[in-house]
């Protein structure tokens, strides 16, 4: 009776390891089958201009490396340059100040010479209200002045601000894909110059199928094999992983990152992928 009873446990135990086993062995299988992919750049934006006019030079070309902050393209500025050099002559005058302090600094030893005279009871009082009251006025156009001074060094600041806005620089670094626009062209709100793609790191872009999922984790490895260059492996980490589902093809979406630093992967081309099985 005890050889039935271990003998029945010992099938039963066999019944439930296998479909456990055998799901596990098609999940091994179908992460490590190649899935297609395509590799993309990690930021393709559209360069345009806050400020509107003529184009009046481009300095890249397409396929020129461009790195972050480095002028690209320029509008015509010939109006904001001269409006410039008008603000910044003006908060650089400092003759009105210098005028009023002297005045100021003139009329404090009036006051000064006329209280002395009051207290001996020589000037009248008439005459040290009227010295202080122009002293006062003297003050009062001093702190005027230098008010003015300020609001030209803003002005300045400003007309600079609108100049500034005149120069297109690169927000990232990359490569320029397509130049939009050609010199003499308007420049309008909603116009696009040119565009500029990074390429360092790369995007992976997947699709797997439903099954696979409980077995895709954010930051897991997986190799990527493009088209081009052919017969290369490289190693990409998952970044972003899709929480709804396509269900008209059973797939969800990952996301992952190939790092690119010397450049030589190019964006947009085929690739297949594969992941590791869940016991690596």
């Amino acid at each position: 009776m005890l050889k039935v009873t271990i003998l029945a446990t010992t099938v039963l135990a066999a019944v439930l390891i296998l479909p456990a086993s055998a799901a596990e062995s098609s999940l091994a299988a179908l992460l490590r089958t190649p899935h297609d992919c395509v590799i993309e750049p990690f930021i393709a934006t559209e360069l345009g201009s806050p400020a509107t006019g003529i184009l009046e030079e481009l300095l890249v070309d397409r396929g020129d490396r461009v790195t972050k902050g480095m002028v690209v393209a320029r509008l015509r500025s010939d109006l904001e340059q001269a409006s410039l050099n008008l603000a910044k002559a003006r908060a650089e005058t400092t003759a009105l100040i210098e005028l009023s302090r002297e005045r100021a600094s003139l009329l404090k030893k009036e006051v000064d010479r006329v209280t002395q005279l009051h207290s001996k009871q020589i000037a009248a009082t008439a005459q040290l209200d009227k010295s202080l009251s122009e002293l006062q006025q003297a003050i009062l156009q001093l702190r005027q002045a230098e008010t003015e001074q300020e609001f030209a060094v803003l002005e300045m600041r400003r007309a600079a601000a609108l100049l500034a806005q005149r120069i297109i620089i690169s927000p990232i670094d990359g490569y320029v894909i397509k130049r939009i626009m050609a010199p003499g062209e308007n420049v309008f709100e909603q116009a696009k110059i040119m565009k500029i793609a990074q390429i360092d790191p790369l995007l992976v872009e997947v699709h797997l199928p439903i099954a696979a999922f409980p077995a895709i984790k954010e930051g897991m490895n997986a190799e990527v094999r493009p088209s081009q260059p052919a017969g290369t492996v490289h190693t990409a980490k998952v970044s972003v992983i899709d929480k709804v589902f396509d269900a008209a093809s059973d797939t969800f979406g990952v996301r992952l990152i190939l790092p690119n630093p010397t450049h030589e992967m190019p964006a947009g081309v085929n690739c297949t992928v594969t992941f590791p099985s869940p016991t690596q």
